[in-house]
């Protein structure tokens, strides 16, 4: 049986080897640390579609996201490896939105005429006690990030192979492979480099408080500030800041202190208990923020799952399947899923 390589074991990755795993493939997945390390260690984290004026190709790829995120919870959970409530759920999303803002985003709303079960407009006060206006998506939802790696993981059988505390330093190792699928985050490009591709990198630190009085917020919270509690803990997340250029990935104070000052922008009455813990991850953004998902130009039967941003639980399941197609040689016939390929910065 051929194998596929499959470097980097966080959502990214471990969703390729799920659907290589699936159809059939047998897969070594190689990872530097362990399972859901960098940004798919987070606690928790949302998904929800996105909205543009003219909705624009990230917006409909969000859709196409979304969506294939919700099959593979699905999937996941139908199979006993997740549940729903404590691993993941769809309460709804509250975007908020400023007030000199929020006019135009109303008449966009109004514009798009999106389904309401998708999204709708929330006055003030309608969905949470938020001054702020903003978009309220009645299915987005939130996910714990390494239960997903560990339920593809397990998903994936014995024709997955895993090698943790193993970093590839070089394509060259992998030449008995008939594929090799490089999703590792800011290290992708080491390996597999794109000519004129433009990325960066981005600092993200999250922030942990204990419920006060057990009031924990009905829905998933973003916009002047990013706050999940999921029902069966007893935390609220706030974040995520957003850091360049990138000096240190140490937490700091002032970091934390914004998270708060932003939370409480957006909820000045809601109590919150004492500070927990913290964590700082970075996020991988190619130039347009859209993932780059599909084969690197001048490397023959390699390919790329990367560049995410801050929206990986939003690519990941999509672009598993997106990359499985196109070692398949199936590559999708949709023109915009196309413009995921891994792209140069000239090449948008």
């Amino acid at each position: 049986m051929s194998r596929v390589a499959v470097i980097g074991a966080g959502i990214a990755g471990s969703a390729v080897a799920l659907a290589l795993c699936k159809r059939g493939w047998a897969v070594d997945l190689f990872e530097a640390e362990q399972p859901a390390h960098g940004a798919s260690g987070n606690w928790v984290g949302a998904f929800h579609p996105h909205v543009t004026r003219g909705d624009s190709p990230l917006s409909q790829l969000s859709r196409l996201g979304f969506q294939a995120t919700l099959n593979a919870l699905g999937e996941l959970t139908a199979q006993g490896l997740l549940a729903r409530g404590t691993d993941w759920d769809t309460p709804g999303h509250l975007l908020t939105i400023p007030s000199p803002e929020a006019g135009r985003a109303k008449e966009t709303l109004h514009l798009l005429q999106r389904p309401s079960d998708e999204v709708q407009w929330s006055e003030p006060g309608q969905h949470l006690p938020s001054p702020h206006a903003g978009y309220f998506f009645p299915t987005g939802g939130w996910v714990k990030p390494p239960r997903w790696v560990q339920a593809n993981l397990q998903a994936c059988g014995e024709q997955l192979t895993l090698h943790s505390q193993h970093a590839v330093g070089s394509l060259d190792e992998l030449t008995a492979y008939s594929s090799v699928v490089v999703a590792c985050a800011q290290h992708s490009l080491d390996l597999a480099p794109v000519p004129g591709a433009a990325t960066g990198v981005v600092k993200g630190q999250i922030t942990r408080h204990a419920l006060q009085n057990g009031q924990r917020l009905p829905h998933v919270l973003s916009g002047e500030t990013y706050a999940i509690s999921p029902p069966e803990d007893d935390w609220m997340l706030l974040g995520a800041t957003y850091e360049r250029p990138v000096t240190h990935m140490g937490c700091t104070d002032e970091a934390d202190s914004d998270n708060l000052r932003r939370f409480q922008s957006a909820l000045p009455d809601w109590p919150l208990g004492e500070r927990l813990d913290q964590r700082t991850a970075l996020r991988f953004v190619w130039h347009d923020r859209l993932p780059a998902i599909g084969p690197v130009p001048g490397l023959d039967n390699v390919y790329l799952s990367t560049g995410f941003a801050s929206r990986g639980l939003l690519w990941a399941a999509l672009g598993g399947e997106l990359v499985a197609d196109w070692i398949e040689q199936c590559p999708p016939e949709n023109p915009l899923l196309r413009r995921l390929t891994p792209r140069s910065r000239l090449k948008v």
